[in-house]
């Protein structure tokens, strides 16, 4: 797992960072709106991809927890309990999901770079996929069940794990040690949601790309 996500310094500051980029983008997307009078309202969508992924695996664990409550859902045999988890959750979620700020950010100052609206969108959509298993922890997450924080622990750990510890599964280079160095920057960037974002982002500048040249080669021979 990525020291970031075990310590709540490091933690904070990541967010305090991600909340600084998200201004910015905002401030900077203003400016272009006010010279191009183009409409960038489309950009808003990775914030709201983000806003789900992070908050959304609470909000569904407190909407279990009325289930129970209320009689409307079975509880477990073990019980269940508003713990501790809905709560702290969400900061973690944010900083595995800071590839949509990434991707907030890019559409924000380069909106018109190649085909960036439609590598947005399948961009968004890559990154979503692997947030179906922190939604499935909501259900852990009002668990009283002894260990239950050794199963949440488990999901982080794999979708914070970069590829590299894959391809070095036993003994890697020093170089990719994932401290606070270059190691780290290397860990944060090839961890499964940032990197499916990016090869989303790629195969929809790819798919613009081919989708423009083929109408340029039409109306030529036309």
């Amino acid at each position: 797992m990525l020291p970031i996500l075990t310590s709540d310094l490091y933690r904070y500051l990541a967010l305090a960072v991600m909340l600084l980029a998200i201004l910015f983008g905002y401030r900077k997307g203003r400016d272009v709106v006010s010279a191009s009078r183009q409409s960038l309202a489309w950009t808003q969508v990775p914030l709201i991809a983000f806003a789900i992924a992070s908050i959304g695996p609470s909000a569904l664990a407190i909407i279990i927890y009325l289930g129970y409550r209320f009689g409307l859902i079975q509880p477990p045999p073990s019980g269940y309990g508003f713990s501790i988890f809905i709560r702290d959750l969400p900061f973690d979620f944010a900083v595995l999901n800071w590839g949509f700020v990434a991707l907030y950010l890019t559409c924000r100052l380069w909106p018109n770079f190649g085909s960036a609206r439609s590598a947005m969108w399948l961009s968004v959509v890559a990154m979503s996929l692997p947030n179906v298993l922190l939604f499935r922890l909501a259900w852990e997450m009002v668990s009283n069940v002894f260990d239950v924080g050794q199963g949440i622990g488990v999901i982080e750990a794999m979708l914070s794990m970069p590829i590299t510890t894959t391809i070095w599964p036993g003994r890697h280079p020093a170089i990719l040690d994932a401290g606070f160095g270059i190691g780290f920057v290397i860990s944060a960037l090839t961890a499964p949601i940032p990197l499916f974002g990016l090869i989303g982002w790629l195969a929809g500048q790819a798919i613009g790309w081919t989708a423009s040249n083929f109408r340029r080669r039409t109306s030529v021979r036309s």
